[in-house]
């Protein structure tokens, strides 16, 4: 059920506060820019690209697995959109949001906070009640977080910020930083479909799919948008998730 508007602005508050400072016990840490998706396959946080405008980077046609020959150039409008830059956004972006994480048997909730700012991406996570969970913050070559010791060390906060980025960053940025895989965009193939709430899809997959003569390989990774026509792409419902890992990952807007 949508939050009302007081409820959200409270919503944005509380994070906006804990973006701050944890309260409570915390420790720093400096992770990993690069994680393993499979056991040959990683991706590395990308920078963020210049003119940031994930709202038009929409999958247009059906996914479809292209040659290794074949040139992954974008036409010159995307391309504009998708060009990785060291002067970062151009203006601040803030996106607030309801995450839902599966693993396995295991379920978990948590609110964030998306800020996007120069060279900056900062995300902010609380618990449901409130209880500020980690801050991470990339600047484009270093990656630090503060989190709450309650996570315990197996909490790996840079896995969340790199779906973050696998979700929402330009295509063209999100292949120059993956390793060992390989993006395929397009519509979803599920029924029901239409004008009204279109479905689009992201997927990755290995590098042995690009030489395998069978047509039925299992993406390692699934991303399912969920939007209205004319939405922009953060308005989107989203869904991730990675089979082999059993990792599901649900994204609300607030």
């Amino acid at each position: 059920m949508p939050l009302n508007l007081n409820a959200k602005w409270l919503v944005i508050t509380a994070l906006l506060l804990a973006s701050l400072g944890l309260t409570g016990c915390s420790e720093l840490l400096f992770r990993q820019t690069c994680v393993g998706l499979t056991k040959d396959m990683r991706y590395c946080l990308a920078p963020l690209p210049h003119d940031f405008a994930p709202a038009t980077d929409k999958p247009l046609t059906h996914p479809r697995i292209q040659p290794a020959t074949e040139s992954t150039t974008k036409p010159a409008i995307m391309a504009s959109q998708q060009t990785d830059s060291n002067t970062g956004v151009s203006s601040p972006q803030s996106f607030s949001q309801k995450v839902s994480i599966k693993v396995g048997k295991e379920s978990h909730e948590l609110l964030t906070q998306l800020e996007l700012e120069g060279e900056r991406m900062t995300l902010v996570g609380l618990a449901p009640l409130g209880q500020a969970l980690f801050t991470l913050v990339y600047d484009g070559n270093t990656l630090s977080s503060e989190q709450s010791v309650l996570l315990g060390d197996n909490f790996k906060a840079e896995y969340l910020m790199a779906m973050m980025q696998l979700i929402y960053w330009p295509e063209q940025s999100i292949r120059a930083h993956l390793e060992g895989g390989h993006l395929v965009t397009g519509l979803c193939d599920a029924a029901g479909d239409s004008l009204v709430n279109t479905s689009s899809c992201r997927q990755i997959y290995s590098q042995d799919t690009l030489i395998s003569k069978s047509a039925l390989q299992t993406h390692v990774v699934q991303i399912r948008y969920q939007q209205n026509v004319g939405d922009a792409l953060w308005q989107a419902h989203i869904s991730l998730t990675m089979p082999q890992a059993k990792f599901e990952l649900e994204i609300e807007p607030i």
